[in-house]
């Protein structure tokens, strides 16, 4: 309480640095254009929206006893799923981050998740990887050697040129993960580098290939953390080159692109072999990717009243008065000119505002699967992070040998680790390979610079067009 009063004049001349971070906020933030993530409470999607119209809608409301019967058949099979069984465990309660508010939700994990993404058709989005893989610690070794001399050196983020050797540790075990997409064996080929930066000048200060994320709590390290809302990596504010589809997707007639994170978890692990708090969610994408889910494009409109006034979210203030833990990255960079300057330089994209922002809408269909280690399609997959259910967390911690250790390691937050590559292959060269969801999105123009593209878009993902 101190701590705000003595900085309250300082954050009164502040007042719209939230709103101008979050629209200058790199990669790792992706911002929403509408104030609706902001609640009461200062956390993502906890209350009600704010300063975004409400669609209406009609509720259907089923007979009291098919709705007590549909409940209990519902919470039966969920705590069969959910129930904690050590590493055999398939499932776990976790809040959602919907832009209209949390939901909970069954999170598929081990051996149940990666059946599920088998069944979905989804294996070419998605592959978790097992702890033991050669490929994988040799990845890890590298990361550990080189966290401090590299990442947080370069500030935690920057352009695959820092960091060669990881890059090519991440491509041995991306052409493992998906081979067709991109082991030169069946034709595929990996790209380091997410290609939105094309400027020679811009690389080391704008293009973000790797990013190290720490828990907020560990504000004096790193200004990435954790981010819980749902997003693709193209629908990004950060900072993209006028012409960077025709360069990172050249040639789009003849190959087909998907973008590959390769995400690592460096914090210890739960009993289910999760990290503790914070788990990466992935969506697994609708029909095998051939059609996209349902949710809204948001705009600037979005945050005008019904009088046509704008709508001014909280204050830089009134955010650390509800939540000062999660405000102490805006109260470091205040204090460091030298940092608060190369924010405020940083340019971001220009067409973010015109395109608008795509806010997924809740649907009981979704399917989320996580793992420590993870491969996972960025551009057609959804993913962000939530929160664990506390009584299974609590249970994990009492029953685990040490719960004093357990408690502790808990308590740490999460810190991670991703590597972003592109991937391409020819499909008209090989018999039963499919178009990414992304290309054929592009090859049919619905994928522009100030366009995003349509919900509910569905694809020929043979002949690599929308429909």
């Amino acid at each position: 309480a101190s701590f705000i009063q003595n900085s309250s004049n300082a954050l009164k001349n502040n007042a719209t640095m939230t709103t101008t971070m979050a629209m200058r906020a790199p990669f790792s933030s992706v911002p929403s254009l509408s104030y609706s993530s902001l609640s009461s409470k200062g956390k993502h999607g906890t209350s009600t929206s704010r300063g975004r119209r409400q669609k209406k809608c009609v509720k259907i409301v089923l007979s009291s006893s098919a709705s007590t019967a549909t409940t209990e058949s519902s919470s039966s099979s969920s705590s069969s799923l959910t129930k904690l069984q050590g590493k055999d465990t398939k499932a776990r309660k976790l809040a959602v981050p919907y832009n209209d508010g949390n939901k909970d939700c069954d999170i598929l994990i081990n051996e149940h998740a990666k059946q599920k993404i088998t069944e979905r058709n989804c294996s070419k989005f998605v592959s978790l990887i097992d702890a033991e893989n050669p490929k994988l610690k040799t990845l890890l070794n590298i990361i550990e050697r080189d966290w401090d001399r590299i990442g947080v050196k370069n500030k935690n983020a920057g352009p695959h040129t820092l960091w060669p050797e990881a890059f090519e540790a991440g491509k041995a075990l991306l052409e493992e993960c998906f081979p067709e997409e991109c082991s030169p064996e069946f034709g595929g080929e990996v790209l380091n580098g997410v290609g939105f930066v094309n400027e020679p000048e811009f690389q080391k200060t704008r293009a973000i290939d790797f990013m190290q994320r720490r828990p907020k709590g560990d504000f004096t390290h790193c200004k990435y953390n954790p981010l819980p809302r749902l997003h693709r990596d193209p629908d990004a504010i950060d900072y993209k080159s006028p012409n960077w589809r025709e360069t990172a997707m050249e040639n789009s007639e003849e190959y087909s692109y998907r973008y590959y994170n390769v995400w690592i978890s460096r914090t210890p692990k739960d009993p289910t072999g999760q990290v503790w708090d914070n788990p990466l969610l992935i969506l697994l994408p609708k029909d095998g990717g051939a059609k996209e889910w349902k949710y809204d494009i948001v705009t600037e409109k979005d945050n005008l009243d019904e009088n046509g006034n704008e709508i001014k979210p909280p204050s830089a203030f009134e955010q650390i008065k509800s939540n000062p833990m999660a405000a102490a990255p805006l109260v470091m960079n205040m204090f460091s000119a030298k940092k608060g300057k190369e924010f405020r330089d940083d340019a971001t994209d220009p067409d973010y505002f015109a395109r608008g922002s795509p806010e997924l809408i809740a649907d009981d269909d979704h399917e989320f699967v996580t793992g420590p280690f993870v491969a996972f399609d960025s551009f057609d997959c959804w993913h962000g992070s939530g929160k664990w259910e506390s009584e299974a967390k609590k249970s994990l911690i009492d029953g685990s040998k040490n719960p004093m250790e357990a408690r502790a390691e808990a308590a740490k937050g999460r810190i991670s680790m991703e590597l972003r590559f592109r991937a391409r292959c020819k499909p008209n060269n090989r018999e039963g390979l499919l178009w990414s969801p992304v290309s054929s999105a592009y090859r049919s123009n619905t994928f522009t610079d100030v366009s995003v593209r349509p919900s509910e878009q569905a694809y020929d993902l043979v002949s690599g067009k929308a429909l």
